[in-house]
């Protein structure tokens, strides 16, 4: 019965395998950036600033104004009159600061927005890895509790035939058990990591049987210089582009507050009929000069000053962070590759060996199921780890793809 009961599920764990649904890195990533709702929203942030630009390039709105006068003489109605005038007001250079100063900050939106993308697609990338890590975690588990159900029901029969104790037989039996659960653990994180993938591609549909393609141990290159990687993060990065943006827009400000400081032009022209004299219209043409006694209040430009000043120094900070960022990065990713060096120079090999020996000597008989179970524990703790040292690995260098800012080509 119990044999039965275990072809069965392998047969349904083979079937839920077969019908999984692969999903390669590049499909993943295109459905990321073209389906992803934060990337959507944010990119809304770019056509706010390209109306801003727009809406910059108008001119100053004409004024028309009516006047109707009466002094109420209405026997002679010689004191009605009505007057028309068309006025504009004319700055100089204010157009052209607006102008300059919204494609500036159109600029710095656009590289805020491929800041956001740069983490969006490490974050991205992070939980692909993660899921690849997922499955194979349940892969050790399920091979694992595969072979628990095995070894108990060998058990059982060597306990029918009086080969064992019943205290070896029921050990057995619960570290079977004990594996079951390890199992449907690693299966909910398993599912977990790819409701996380269904999140970044913008859709929950058919997650269930979503799988990641891939393995962790060819997602890694070859380490550059930390200069190299620090001079390529100093031109590439989306945040530096972004603070050099910043004080090109400070600059900008400082150049419209200057414009609107100018004197302005308003001028004026009307018309005007009396009925004292209808043969008669008077027409009107009118300049004024507003005299801007502000200007002596040098607050505004010390505030441009000031903003210009803090914009600079943002930037050498931002510099400074980005260093920082890429140094921490080199050394995270040196360590992993380093870690995951220890696992490929034969420790899983010997690891593997150790383990089908010890086999052999708990079904002959030489020893206890508990010094057995030590050393496949021990095994199966060498395989996870081996698991997360690839996997370290690989996010290692997603993080110093990250901090650089550019695309590091690994290993095939």
């Amino acid at each position: 019965m119990n044999k039965k009961i275990l072809t069965t599920a392998l047969l349904l764990l083979t079937t839920l395998a077969g019908s999984a649904q692969q999903l390669t890195y590049d499909s993943y990533m295109q459905r990321v950036m073209q389906n992803n709702t934060a990337a959507v929203a944010q990119a809304m942030n770019i056509d706010i600033a390209r109306e801003e630009l727009r809406s910059s390039k108008r001119y100053n709105d004409p004024t028309l104004s009516l006047q109707y006068a009466n002094n109420e003489d209405w026997d002679k109605e010689l004191g009605q009159s009505i007057a028309a005038n068309l006025g504009c007001t004319f700055t100089f250079g204010v157009r052209r600061a607006g102008i300059r100063l919204a494609r500036k900050e159109l600029q710095a939106t656009t590289a805020v927005f491929n800041d956001y993308m740069r983490n969006l697609h490490a974050d991205a990338t992070l939980a692909y890895l993660r899921h690849i890590r997922a499955k194979e975690l349940l892969r050790i588990a399920e091979s694992r509790e595969e072979y628990m159900q095995q070894l108990a029901l060998s058990d059982s029969l060597r306990y029918l035939r009086g080969e064992i104790a019943k205290t070896a037989w029921i050990e057995t039996r619960l570290a079977a058990g004990l594996t079951h659960n390890t199992r449907l653990q690693a299966e909910a994180q398993m599912r977990n990591t790819a409701v996380e993938l269904g999140y970044y591609m913008g859709s929950f549909e058919g997650i269930e049987t979503l799988e990641a393609a891939g393995t962790l141990d060819k997602a890694a290159g070859t380490l550059e210089s930390p200069e190299s990687y620090i001079d390529k993060a100093l031109a590439n990065r989306a945040d530096i582009i972004a603070a050099c943006d910043r004080v090109e827009i400070a600059e900008a400000e400082r150049k419209l507050g200057r414009a609107l400081r100018r004197t302005d032009l308003q001028l004026s022209v009307g018309a005007e009929y009396n009925k004292a004299d209808p043969t008669f219209t008077k027409l009107m043409v009118g300049a004024a000069i507003p005299l801007k006694f502000s200007n002596l209040n040098r607050g505004a430009r010390l505030k441009e000053q000031a903003k210009i000043k803090q914009a600079q120094e943002s930037l050498a900070d931002t510099r400074m962070m980005v260093t920082g960022e890429v140094l921490q990065a080199y050394n995270d990713c040196r360590i992993a590759n380093e870690q995951k060096a220890t696992f490929t120079r034969g420790m899983m090999n010997e690891t593997a060996e150790l383990l089908n020996s010890k086999r052999k000597a708990y079904q002959m008989g030489e020893i206890s199921f508990v010094d057995f179970i030590e050393t496949e524990r021990s095994d199966n703790m060498m395989q996870e780890e081996y698991i997360n040292a690839l996997y370290q690995s690989a996010a290692g260098f997603v993080e110093l793809e990250r901090s650089v800012g550019v695309t590091i080509k690994a290993a095939e």
